[in-house]
This record gives structure tokens, sequence and C-alpha cells, in this order.
């Protein structure tokens, strides 16, 4: 018979954690760290990244740091560099179009899922989530416009769609904080409220339908500013 404490090393009588453990939640929290910055474009698209320079502004060993970076990498979001380092995964046209694809995908079938279940609160809570004024990327701005699509996801109740959503969003914070796309608050508050009045009235198909109407125009806005700028 299998001796279970050979498979599993016991906990610490006093519940510290194991050095395993404690490598772990290091390398998590790099890792967290590193992704962090490149969305919000303190390590912009197309930038190469070094191991040593990393270590030092984290103020880590570079193990994690390799650790967390060979996590990115699996993820899609930096690639490695034979004898150069890492580089931050560019931002092209075709990501754009695969982002609002997933998107238009994921929040279509979540929101008719949520018409039937969001409660009075969880409505008027997404009535009030006011975009603030702004020409560019903010962190109010981003919070915001996150909490009004992952509200409606939690309400879904569906754990994978909403891990699903969690990580492409990911990739949509970084495409704005790159610059793509110039924020307009005043159209999208208005989208916003079409969406909400649907769900008022528990018209899933609706709700769906103008999520995607609103997805579709996010997406063409982001494109015809991105190509104005060139």
């Amino acid at each position: 018979m299998t001796n279970i404490s050979e498979e599993q090393p016991p906990a610490k009588p006093d519940g510290r954690k194991t050095r395993g453990e404690r490598s772990e939640t290091l390398v998590e929290h790099v890792r967290s760290r590193i992704l962090e910055d490149i969305i919000r474009a303190r390590l912009r698209p197309g930038e190469m990244v070094q191991l040593t320079a990393l270590a030092n502004q984290y103020e880590v060993s570079r193990t994690p740091v390799r650790e967390a970076l060979a996590l990115l990498e699996h993820e899609g979001v930096v690639s490695a560099i034979a004898y150069k380092g890492y580089l931050v995964r560019p931002i092209e046209p075709r990501d754009v179009h695969d982002i609002f694809f997933m998107r238009r995908l994921l929040e279509t079938a979540g929101i008719e899922l949520a018409a039937k279940r969001l409660s009075r609160s969880d409505l008027l809570e997404l009535r009030g989530l006011k975009l603030p004024d702004a020409d560019e990327m903010t962190l109010e701005y981003d919070n915001v416009s996150r909490s009004f699509h992952r509200t409606i996801l939690v309400a879904a109740g569906s754990p994978r769609l909403l891990a699903t959503f969690d990580e492409l969003y990911n990739d949509v914070r970084r495409m704005q904080y790159a610059g793509i796309g110039t924020p307009r608050p005043d159209l999208i508050h208005e989208e916003h409220l079409h969406i909400v009045d649907a769900l008022d009235n528990g018209d899933g198909a609706l709700a769906s339908k103008r999520m995607a109407e609103h997805l579709d125009l996010v997406r063409e806005r982001a494109l015809t500013s991105w190509v104005s700028s060139f």
C-alpha cells in the first residue's frame, strides 16, 4: 500500500509554508508584477527585457524571474530570444480582431445566461458605473470598464467562462494601455446603458445583441484610431 505521507509531505505544524510553497508564491508574485508592467505599458510591446534588470527592479534573485518569464512565454505574452532575453510580444492588427472575436463569443453567451440571474442591486451597480472623462487610458477608466463587463459575467454563473474572460481581458488592457483605441467615455457609457436597459427588462436576447453591437463598435474605433495614428 502506498504511504500517503510519501506523496504529500505534511504541512508544517505551525502553519508556515514549505520552501516549495514559498518559491511558487514568489514566482506567481513576480509573474503578476511583470504582467502588470506589460499590461500598463511600463514594458512596451516590442521591448526586450533582461533577467538581471528585472531581478534588480523587483529585488529578487534571477531564478523566480526566469520561471515567471517562462510562464508568460507559455501564455504568449513574451518570446524568448536566444542570447538576448525576452521580447514583449508586439500587438498586431490581427490580434485586435482575434481579441474582439473571442470577446464577442464569450460575452454574448455570458450575458444571456446572466440576464435572468442579475439582482436588482447588480443592475443598479451596472447603471451607476460611469466612465471618467479621459482622452487616454487611466487606471480608473480601466477599472470601471472592466467592472461593467465582469459584473455581468460573474452573474452568468460559469467559473470557466469567467476565468477565460479574465485571461483574455489582460490582452484588452495591454492593447488599451499601448494606445490602441482612444477612450470614448461618452459613446461607451451610452452603449453600456442600452445594454443595461435590455437586462432591466430581462431580455437576454436583446442584451446579447446590444453587447455584440457594442463590442463591434469598440473594435472598429480601436482599429480606426490605430490606423490614423500612422
